[in-house]
């Protein structure tokens, strides 16, 4: 992913494609194909509906394409703005539909792997199954915003330069907003109570 954001080649090619596709609707096409599989894959880990994913990831590329004469190209890759869509098309999708979110974690994104393996025991396995879940209650009592982060940063891998970039803020403040929330699923995590 930080290859995307420091690779000048590649920011110039999108750059291309962007103004093809301000005059031209189907040199969109190149940009739904780069990204569609990243944004369908962040919605779907927030979502856990895969029916709901696919249409919210088609309300995104509607979105971009019918507001891409909006876009202001600002040498940063084009998917930040299409997250920023997606975080947008999320909130108002719980909001209208006024439900819980589930989040699930591959990872735990205290620095332990959850995940199930083929090595471990049984006892080894429940362990990690009971930990897991027991992130995701606590994940789950997060911010809606707090959520949103973790899942860029630790799902989605991206760097926290262009999770700042997507929200639109340095990234000396997206760093401090990780910390925060990391340290307030640490303490929910050690002591059963968010701060």
């Amino acid at each position: 992913m930080t290859a995307e954001v420091d690779d000048p080649r590649r920011l110039d090619y999108e750059r291309v494609c962007i103004q093809d596709a301000k005059a031209d609707p189907e040199a969109f096409n190149y940009l739904y194909d780069y990204y569609y599989e990243r944004i369908f894959r962040f919605l779907y880990n927030r979502l856990l509906n895969r029916v709901d994913a696919q249409d919210l990831t088609s309300d995104v590329f509607h979105l971009a394409l019918d507001r891409i004469w909006q876009f202001r190209w600002r040498n940063k890759p084009f998917v930040t703005w299409l997250y920023r869509i997606a975080i947008n098309r999320l909130n108002r999708h719980y909001k209208l539909a006024r439900r819980q979110q589930v989040w699930f974690t591959p990872l735990n994104v205290l620095g332990e792997e959850v995940l199930v393996d083929t090595e471990s025991s049984p006892a080894l396995k429940l362990e990690k199954t009971r930990l897991r879940l027991r992130i995701d209650r606590h994940l789950g009592e997060l911010a809606h915003e707090e959520r949103n982060w973790l899942a860029l940063r630790y799902y989605e891998d991206l760097p926290v330069k262009e999770i700042a970039a997507i929200y639109g803020v340095p990234e000396g403040t997206m760093k401090a907003r990780l910390h925060r929330t990391l340290g307030k699923l640490h303490r929910a995590m050690t002591d059963g109570r968010l701060e």
